[in-house]
């Protein structure tokens, strides 16, 4: 889905239509700091909102005589705009639009309201494709996403806010599947975690440090927890987690029941009670069976009779 911007933003709730445009304004709210440590976008697109050069088409949206929002153009090509979403005169919000002028290439949020970026999203043609996070607001990015679709597809995390990756996370469909963690900041995964079905499955530890896991632990059920929800990068409402699919039936002999038959012993295995001993041609382990001979021997007829309870 292709991001386009609307003019002036004229849908926000928070802009009145009596908004005052001022046409090649150079004040405005100030711009937030330089992109934080660890960002790994292009620092050119940020240049994009530098006045020198450029027309300033700025709106005072609460009629406070200070312009809350800020539209730079190069010609007749809008580069970027920017909003002051709290009125306190610092930018919380950018966007900057590729050479059509209308498609967004990037953008920058400030969330604690602080004139520091907190989340950088990068666009290709439009749709959302990666994202950087602080976290807890150090002015350094601890967190990238990376997206297929809408939903989240890998991530890298800063855990112990060290200033270099120690946390690997994979996910099928915006389900994680797979988490690796450096525990001891040596750059390489000492420990995984695989999921199924968003429940953690199992354990690996590579306890002598040579990169390879060398010890599993299963999880028991009980003790996985709650399964894990899908992840979304626009922070839409995330799919629903597929189902787990329920364990095959163990049969007597390690044989499997066709459907039919499987069906109607389930029926009498209803009526009857579970744990009843059946008559043969009626259920397991002779299932399926119109006809069943006598035994030549009694005594051995006996035999498979307890056999088969």
């Amino acid at each position: 889905m292709m991001i386009k911007r609307s003019r002036a933003l004229e849908a926000r709730p928070w802009l009145p239509l009596a908004a005052l445009a001022l046409l090649g304004a150079c004040g405005g709210p100030s711009a937030v700091e330089d992109a934080p440590e660890g960002a790994l976008g292009d620092q050119q697109v940020r240049q994009q909102c530098d006045p020198g050069g450029r027309e300033v088409r700025a709106v005072d949206v609460n009629n406070d005589g200070n312009p809350d929002i800020r539209h730079v153009f190069e010609g007749e090509r809008e580069t970027c705009v920017q909003l002051d979403m709290n009125f306190d005169g610092i930018v919380d919000v950018t966007r900057f639009f590729g050479p059509d002028g209308t498609t967004v290439v990037q953008e920058e949020h400030d969330f604690d309201f602080d004139g520091r970026i907190d989340m950088i999203s990068y666009f290709n043609e439009g749709v959302l494709v990666r994202k950087e996070l602080d976290t807890n607001f150090d002015n350094r990015i601890d967190t990238w996403v990376w997206c297929a679709g809408r939903l989240y597809a890998r991530q890298e995390r800063d855990r112990h806010h060290t200033g270099r990756v120690d946390t690997w996370e994979y996910f099928d469909d915006g389900v994680l599947r797979e988490a690796r963690y450096d525990d001891n900041n040596d750059g390489q995964p000492e420990r995984w975690e695989m999921f199924r079905y968003g429940r953690l499955v199992q354990i690996k530890r590579d306890t002598n440090l040579d990169g390879e896991p060398d010890q599993e632990e299963d999880v028991p059920r009980e003790s996985a927890g709650d399964r894990e929800s899908a992840l979304t990068c626009d922070g839409s409402e995330p799919p629903p987690v597929a189902d787990e699919p329920r364990p095959e039936p163990e049969t007597s002999g390690g044989e499997t029941p066709d459907g039919g038959a499987e069906g109607e012993g389930a029926g009498e295995g209803e009526g009857e009670g579970e744990g009843e001993t059946t008559n043969p041609g009626e259920g397991m382990p002779w299932e399926g069976v119109d006809d069943v001979p006598p035994p030549d021997d009694a005594g051995e007829g006996d035999a498979e009779g307890e056999g088969a309870e």
